[in-house]
């Protein structure tokens, strides 16, 4: 629980941008070498990864003004240019809107493109998870047993002044293992898209879970976290798709 890892002069260095910024490096990492891999146009990757990194923050950010709407009309340019404050479901969707949008432009095969970056936003994000745990946001509920974690005071989470389930890290391990499970599967996969698709599935399920055990606030559809929604949502599509391909592929055999 380090928000701030260091000043140096009048530049303060917060984990929590050192993480992401550490998950972006190692994910641009793996699409390069995998597009290097798999015999594609590596400058063409990097350009995509750039579309698709870009993209993603602002989706993020959008998606989080949206869901905090009553403090946007208080405070619309805190909210909007404030430190942190991002919903990765508005992240990924738009992302996923604009790289399709540019691997058309770039004349590249979509579905084995987007199953070279899909690992990539697996490890990222797990990476990024361990600095909301080190930043002391999207925490979870207050809790009395051993894994309960008292956040500093001035960090979002120490403000309710209890120990809390540190759901960020298990957020965090649900990635590594969804990481872990489609390299395994990357050279047994049956069809282009797959990887993607059962990403999809994977963490939207894993997701809807997780934010049961969300303590912050973070908007609210009907009965369900905002990502919460989505993630179920995204989850039967993701099993519509995997369907749909996947008898495609063999009417093609």
């Amino acid at each position: 629980m380090y928000p701030i890892l260091f000043k140096l002069g009048p530049f303060t260095i917060y984990t929590y941008g050192l993480m992401v910024a550490i998950g972006c490096l190692v994910g641009f990492f793996y699409v390069r070498e995998e597009a290097r891999r798999t015999g594609f146009d590596t400058d063409k990757i990097t350009s995509l990864f750039l579309w698709v990194l870009i993209s993603g923050f602002m989706g993020g950010r959008i998606l989080y003004v949206f869901v905090e709407w009553e403090r946007f009309l208080n405070e619309p340019l805190r909210t909007i240019f404030g430190r942190g404050g991002f919903v990765f479901y508005g992240g990924f969707i738009l992302a996923f809107g604009i790289g399709i949008w540019q691997i058309r432009r770039k004349s590249l095969n979509i579905w084995k493109t987007v199953d070279i970056f899909t690992p990539a936003v697996a490890v990222a994000y797990a990476i990024g998870r361990i600095g909301c745990f080190l930043n002391g946001c999207c925490y979870g509920r207050p809790t009395d047993s051993w894994l309960g974690v008292s956040f500093p005071p001035e960090s979002p989470a120490g403000s309710l002044g209890a120990p809390l389930i540190p759901i960020q890290l298990f957020a965090s391990l649900n990635l590594f293992i969804i990481f872990a499970i489609l390299l395994i599967l990357r050279p047994y996969k049956k069809f282009d898209g797959q990887l993607f698709w059962l990403y999809v599935l994977l963490y939207g399920l894993s997701r809807s879970i997780i934010e049961i055990f969300r303590g912050d606030p973070r908007g609210h559809i009907w009965l369900f976290s905002t990502s919460q929604f989505i993630g179920i949502i995204l989850a039967i599509l993701a099993l519509i798709m995997l369907g749909k391909l996947g008898r495609e592929k063999e009417q093609n055999l």
